[in-house]
């Protein structure tokens, strides 16, 4: 048997902002670890649950978050949900090419790529 990704650990220059707005994104709850109170989010909240796990850790002293992560906005149109995402505190990247997609940073500067609904969903 292979090895079950249980966590996705983000680096954050503000680890509970950032967890306050994927709980929001997501519509997952937002929890504590402790000790240390590390937030993170899962689709059930459960700690001791086999659903994946967002969890949010601060930025190494001295270096931006790089983590980069991609956003797959099914149900929904791309732009409602960048302005949707917006209103949750993220914020559209500057520059680039032109791209069927929108890079945006979440309120921990953590990037994040809106793609448009798939063909094949």
């Amino acid at each position: 048997m292979g090895a079950r990704l249980s966590e996705i650990v983000v680096e954050s220059t503000d680890p509970s902002a950032a967890a306050q707005f994927w709980s929001e994104a997501l519509g997952w709850e937002r929890r504590e670890h402790q000790p240390g109170a590390v937030p993170w989010v899962s689709a059930s909240g459960d700690p001791q649950g086999h659903d994946l796990k967002l969890v949010f850790v601060p930025a190494r002293e001295g270096h931006a978050p790089g983590n980069r992560l991609y956003l797959n906005a099914v149900g929904a149109e791309l732009p409602e949900e960048v302005a949707r995402l917006t209103s949750l505190g993220a914020r559209r990247r500057s520059g680039g090419p032109e791209a069927p997609w929108v890079a945006m940073v979440d309120p921990g500067g953590t990037g994040l790529t809106v793609l448009p609904n798939r063909i094949d969903v």
